[in-house]
């Protein structure tokens, strides 16, 4: 018998990683079943946190992840984005929202913008989730940390 976490990377391998306008991204697209699956193990991840919004960058794929996430876990979904140089998040947060920033992989200078975003909208971060562990990840302090895999099982596809 498989555990959630060895069926996320068959998962993850099916799909695939490319790269997106705000970092590295699932394939959803490929096998929408495959992307419930990594959805729900990473709302296994955040179960335990009491929130109320899934903030994620608004590129497609992620966006994707980020409904089954919020949908696992009774939550609603807010997007990043940037627009002329204006960073904000839509639908708004409004102060004191919990919230989990989720994404397939964070590069620093977007899980800084997405948690300063936070910080201004003076929202909760209960928790940094990803897809796959990134340095960035690791240097996140304050709200724990998860992340389902280490690498992209099996390597580049």
């Amino acid at each position: 018998m498989t555990t959630p976490v060895q069926d996320a990377g068959a998962a993850v391998r099916k799909l695939g990683v490319s790269p997106d306008t705000y970092g590295p991204s699932l394939d959803t697209p490929t096998d929408p079943a495959a992307t419930e699956v990594v959805g729900a193990a990473l709302a296994e991840l955040l179960a335990q946190q009491a929130l109320d919004q899934v903030a994620v960058w608004h590129g497609a794929d992620d966006a994707v992840l980020a409904h089954v996430v919020a949908r696992q876990l009774g939550a609603t979904v807010t997007r990043a984005s940037e627009l002329e140089g204006v960073v904000g998040f839509h639908p708004p947060v409004a102060a004191g929202t919990r919230i989990a920033l989720v994404g397939t992989a964070w590069e620093p200078a977007r899980l800084r913008t997405l948690l300063n975003l936070a910080a201004t909208a003076r929202a909760e971060v209960v928790a940094v989730a990803a897809v796959l562990a990134t340095p960035a990840l690791a240097e996140v302090t304050g709200p724990p940390t998860a992340a389902l895999l280490t690498e992209l099982p099996g390597g580049p596809r």
